[in-house]
């Protein structure tokens, strides 16, 4: 693995073993205490992101269902400009979360799983969600006191995700009255 998953583990260690040591002194401040807790939890977190970008980052796979997203898109909705038949809005941490659920696809992932791909980012869970926009069938429960999550297939129904990309689109266009983005919608099927 690279230099800085490396670096970062044994910045980790460090902290760990600091915060080990306030945890066994009964006398320890308080503050301190909270302190190394902190630094230890960022340090653990910007470790396994490190890790997992390394390890689980794979674009091609989000590039690839986004491709055939947008060929359903131009296929389906021909008539409609260009602006709308393009897939915005995913980025990185769509690219590894969706890179390590197809790898686990048909198992169940935790929510502390995932939260751990982005260096315990406060939105990866709806981020992981956000994949269904693009076609793939994601499962959430909540079970035994986690979230967690299935990944049905590696592979998005482009045509869901054509329509949903569509309409988020249309609905999103900050150039077109309310009337064009309903007459739009309408005109698609997507009202």
């Amino acid at each position: 693995m690279a230099e800085s998953w490396v670096r970062l583990r044994a910045s980790a260690l460090d902290s760990i073993s600091e915060l080990r040591e306030l945890l066994a002194d009964e006398s320890a401040d308080d503050r301190r205490l909270i302190g190394a807790y902190l630094e230890a939890k960022q340090a653990l977190a910007d470790a396994f992101e490190a890790f997992s970008v390394e390890k689980y980052m794979d674009p091609a796979i989000l590039d690839r269902a986004k491709e055939s997203i947008e060929t359903a898109m131009r296929s389906t909705y021909p008539g409609l400009p260009a602006k709308y038949l393009k897939v915005h809005g995913f980025g990185k941490s769509h690219a590894r979360l969706l890179a390590y659920l197809c790898l686990s696809a048909g198992l169940e992932v935790s929510g502390g799983e995932l939260r751990m791909l982005t260096g315990d980012a406060v939105h990866t869970e709806r981020r992981a969600r956000e994949l269904r926009d693009l076609g793939f069938t994601l499962e959430a429960r909540h079970t035994g006191g986690a979230d967690m999550y299935v990944l049905r297939g590696t592979e998005p129904d482009a045509a869901a995700g054509a329509a949903i990309q569509v309409a988020k689109n249309i609905r999103g266009d900050r150039s077109s009255s309310n009337e064009v983005k309903e007459r739009l919608l309408r005109a698609t099927g997507l009202a």
